[in-house]
């Protein structure tokens, strides 16, 4: 995966193209084999189109009235359904973003998009000395476009963490459902802008948990990752390499 991350950077634009093609179809179907979504304690009973768990007497019964014979199109099914879940993917892309951690960044997206359901929204944020928005929360276009848009990322030296988690936050501000998460794939130091712990600790207010997947093994980083993660309210997972990437989205916010 890390090779393929490179070779979506080579000069030759074919080479390119194959390359991103490539990566998305392995890192989807992966990400999707990590665990899809299952009824929790949030979950409720209510109509579905089909495949449901439950036939809806009921619902059914009522378009006899417009249809004196029973059609197949005409029943009814009651299923789970979870409340629709918006997450911001932030993505660190100072530095040198190739190899394993351009591969880390693909394979999370991923992740995320494969578990995306009709009802939810994904945002991807990446930053450096500036944010930039890869993909906007109300985006309604395939999810699976976010794996190309990182794919393409071009980062910088410096690393300012603030301004990242700044515009995740606007970004949050934006969505329309009721559970939403902020997933921070850093090594948690920054050496531009101000301090991010109190922009973590404001997520945690507004009632958005903030999670961090860890991408370096150092004890600073990775204490400055508990941080961030602890004042923002959430959980911290550490990601030794870009195989892990779709089972710490599962461990961080569940199936």
């Amino acid at each position: 995966m890390a090779l393929l991350a490179d070779l979506t950077r080579a000069t030759d634009p074919r080479l390119r193209a194959q390359a991103r093609d490539l990566a998305a179809a392995l890192v989807i179907p992966a990400a999707r084999r990590a665990g899809p979504s299952r009824p929790g304690g949030s979950a409720r009973l209510g109509p579905v189109r089909d495949g449901g768990v439950d036939l809806d007497i009921d619902a059914t019964v009522e378009r006899l009235g417009e249809h004196p014979e029973l059609r197949a199109e005409d029943l009814r099914w009651r299923g789970w359904r979870r409340p629709g879940r918006a997450v911001v993917l932030v993505v660190d892309a100072s530095g040198s973003v190739t190899g394993p951690p351009l591969a880390t960044a693909v394979i999370t997206a991923a992740a995320l998009a494969a578990r995306t359901g009709p009802g939810d929204q994904l945002a991807v944020v990446a930053f450096w000395s500036k944010a930039v928005v890869l993909r906007h929360i109300r985006d309604v276009g395939p999810v699976s476009t976010a794996v190309d848009r990182v794919l393409a990322l071009r980062g910088g030296d410096t690393t300012d963490l603030e301004g990242g988690l700044r515009a995740a936050l606007a970004q949050m501000a934006e969505a329309s459902v009721a559970r939403r998460d902020v997933v921070l794939l850093s090594d948690g130091m920054a050496n531009e802008g101000g301090d991010p712990l109190p922009i973590a600790a404001a997520a945690a207010a507004m009632g958005v948990p903030l999670h961090v997947l860890a991408l370096a093994p150092e004890a600073e980083s990775l204490d400055a990752c508990r941080a961030l993660a602890g004042a923002g309210g959430g959980r911290m997972a550490e990601l030794g390499r870009p195989s892990a990437a779709a089972d710490a989205v599962v461990d961080i916010l569940g199936r």
